[in-house]
């Protein structure tokens, strides 16, 4: 085989044929690839941040239920205004079945809380220690919401194991003027 001007050529020609075709065809497929590429990367990141931002909602759901459920509970422990008395009648019973004497009853302002009222109740107290001790254990098994505010104990020398109490009750309700469930914003 001889290498002359015509061979030369064609290989000239070849190599230019090759030098065009990467520039023209290979080199902007490259950057059409390294751009997909890109755009894939920055899709899979999005992908990840939305289920990264998405992985909590379904704990919210329930965490959203049991926080529903609560409040029901606490909505069925709240009497109606209606029932303060009944509440303060059965304090009262239970007084009188632990031995203690109720020497005064005096109810206070009642006070608004978001969509709840509260009813103080001002209360002395005479008997045995073991008796009022009977008496706040009642009173924390009781099926409504009640809370001891304020309580002041007072030991009575003359009799062992005798004291006087002035206890503020606070006896928690739904006024009869909102419906169940409903909050002070939506009033």
């Amino acid at each position: 085989m001889k290498f002359g001007i015509r061979e030369l050529l064609l290989f000239v020609v070849m190599v230019g044929l090759l030098g065009c075709s990467y520039v023209f065809v290979f080199k902007k497929m490259d950057q059409n690839r390294l751009a997909l590429a890109q755009q894939v990367q920055q899709k899979q990141k999005a992908l990840t941040d939305l289920r990264d931002a998405t992985a909590g909602v379904e704990s919210l759901d329930q965490k959203i239920n049991d926080l529903q459920k609560t409040i029901l509970f606490f909505d069925s422990r709240l009497p109606a205004e209606r029932e303060v008395d009944t509440v303060l009648k059965e304090v009262w019973q239970m007084a009188q079945d632990n031995a203690l004497q109720t020497r005064t009853v005096k109810t206070l302002p009642t006070e608004s809380i978001a969509s709840v009222r509260r009813q103080p109740i001002e209360m002395s107290l005479s008997g045995d220690f073991r008796g009022f001790y009977s008496f706040l254990l009642a009173l924390e098994k009781l099926p409504r919401l009640t809370r001891v505010t304020d309580m002041d104990l007072q030991k009575i020398n003359e009799r062992d194991g005798e004291m006087t109490a002035k206890v503020t009750l606070s006896i928690f309700f739904e006024p009869d003027s909102a419906p169940a469930g409903t909050s002070a914003s939506a009033q």
